[in-house]
């Protein structure tokens, strides 16, 4: 019986190392909240939300309410996670699909550096866990460029720790925020296959419409809006001058009857 016994807490000591270490690589997993997922609170035992001392907050290009997005395009998040007399903080964020539990939404890209780990959800590490007070944490998302829903979710739970070596008496908090598409499903029907837009000169592009046009955007693959001289060329088409901006790449959107056209532009 002493042998089994030795044998077993021999055992139990080994599963616990792996589990370690597999934990310590992979901070947070993906307990963020998102429906079907739990939280960091199912390992750092104690209350989600429980009081107004502390909070995680998601900004996307500096906001932190609700907007949308165009696909393919890179924004700025930026998770803010606050409490007073804390200096260890952690937190986990992932990007779901309204309505489908576990599917990805759009891809978490590299920071290159060692403050953050990044796969399908993106986490702390070791060396990004500490503050005073406060930490924040940037990192860049790329939307789908062709997503499955209209709506994404942003998910985020935070940890604020007590710091005395345990998963006890923690502090767990959450927040999302959700992008909706600025591209209507319909846009992949064959009737927007009709318009089409072509470089002139000088960097002037004619944009041809078989339906009648609504509106035109231009943005770039942050989000922001672009200007542009947009003047009537012919019947349904429209010379179209972006002003001066940064963005090598501009995305136009027209809006017709039928729905919303998106395509890339390579600006000189």
């Amino acid at each position: 019986m002493k042998k089994i016994t030795g044998i077993f807490f021999a055992l139990s000591l080994i599963l616990i190392g792996i589990f370690t270490l597999h934990a310590s690589s992979n901070l947070g997993f993906n307990l963020t909240g998102a429906p079907g997922e739990g939280t960091c609170a199912s390992c750092h035992i104690g209350a989600i939300n429980p009081d107004n001392l502390g909070s995680i907050e998601i900004l996307i290009n500096g906001e932190n309410k609700n907007g949308s997005f165009i696909p393919d395009s890179i924004y700025e998040l930026e998770i803010i996670s606050t409490h007073p007399g804390i200096n260890k903080f952690g937190f986990a964020l992932n990007a779901r699909y309204n309505g489908i539990e576990f599917e990805n939404a759009g891809t978490f890209l590299s920071a290159g550096d060692s403050s953050l780990s990044i796969s399908d959800y993106v986490t702390h590490t070791q060396f990004s866990n500490s503050g005073n007070t406060a930490k924040t944490w940037k990192v860049k998302w790329k939307a789908p460029s062709n997503p499955t829903k209209s709506s994404i979710t942003f998910y985020a739970a935070g940890v604020m720790a007590n710091n005395d070596e345990n998963t006890r008496g923690d502090k767990v908090y959450t927040d999302s925020i959700t992008l909706s598409s600025q591209v209507n499903f319909i846009s992949k029907s064959k009737d927007l296959e009709t318009v089409s837009i072509s470089y002139r000169t000088d960097n002037t592009w004619l944009l041809t419409s078989q339906l009648p046009v609504n509106q035109i955007f231009l943005t770039g693959l942050d989000g922001k809006s672009i200007s542009a001289n947009i003047s009537t060329y012919s019947n349904n088409t429209y010379q179209i001058t972006p002003e001066v901006s940064n963005s090598k790449i501009i995305l136009v959107s027209v809006h017709t009857e039928n729905g919303i056209w998106v395509r890339k532009i390579m600006k000189d």
